[in-house]
């Protein structure tokens, strides 16, 4: 089966419950969006993203079911998929989940063989040692996106940031990294086992201990480094 953007998020869309939007907000840098169970954060895409544009039905949004609000990853407009993300993340993401409480890097650590990273990560020297960095933007040492094809195919772990679902690059990488290790990891991560089935091994999300203060956190601008006073890291590995 060849891994596809719309078969990720079909799995995704497919086990939401429909309940109640209770608070949503829109940071500069991170949405969220709470429902009865639980809630979701995603990255919020710059607002000069092209297709960027309003986003539909502003003002009503609380009054929208979750379902609905989650099918939005399917919108060609950046800032949807991303409010449709951290609703699907609303539904998976529930306080109560059980997993491990560690950084989804630390899964990594004893792979002998090279590692590719889609995406920059905080603190990623203390996990991993001999990994390659791509990034859209590279900084000295790291590596282009034109480098993603040739680098995976020699790697034996690949970690994606889960803002590859919102920016809809996911599948095609998911494609590439069949048959390695691959954690996806990120404050938009859905913790939700079904991914598995996918090509993935090691979900790594983020949830919210603190939903007052993380609030405040996002509406004043807050971004991933200081999320860990307001939250917990959280693990899922298949059983």
């Amino acid at each position: 089966m060849m891994i596809t953007n719309k078969i990720i998020f079909d799995n995704l869309i497919s086990g939401i419950e429909n309940t109640r939007v209770s608070y949503i907000c829109i940071g500069i840098n991170f949405i969220l969006l709470e429902s009865d169970n639980g809630c979701g954060l995603a990255q919020t895409p710059s607002r000069n993203t092209a297709g960027c544009s309003e986003i539909r039905q502003a003002g009503n949004l609380i009054e929208m079911p979750l379902k609905e609000i989650a099918t939005w990853v399917r919108s060609k407009n950046p800032i949807e998929i991303a409010i449709g993300m951290a609703a699907i993340n609303a539904s998976y993401n529930r306080y109560d989940l059980k997993g491990r409480n560690e950084n989804g890097l630390s899964t990594l650590s004893n792979l002998k063989g090279p590692i590719t990273t889609i995406g920059r990560f905080p603190g990623l020297s203390k996990y991993i040692s001999n990994a390659r960095v791509i990034e859209q933007e590279p900084k000295p040492g790291e590596y282009g996106v034109i480098d993603t094809n040739k680098l995976i195919s020699d790697s034996e772990g690949v970690v994606i940031t889960s803002s590859t679902l919102i920016n809809k690059t996911i599948g095609p990488i998911l494609e590439l990294a069949k048959h390695k290790f691959v954690c996806l990891v990120g404050p938009s991560t859905p913790l939700v086992p079904s991914l598995f089935n996918l090509g993935i091994n090691v979900l790594a999300g983020t949830l919210i201990t603190d939903l007052e203060h993380m609030k405040t956190h996002i509406l004043e601008g807050g971004a991933v480094k200081s999320m860990k006073n307001y939250s917990t890291f959280k693990t899922l590995i298949p059983e």
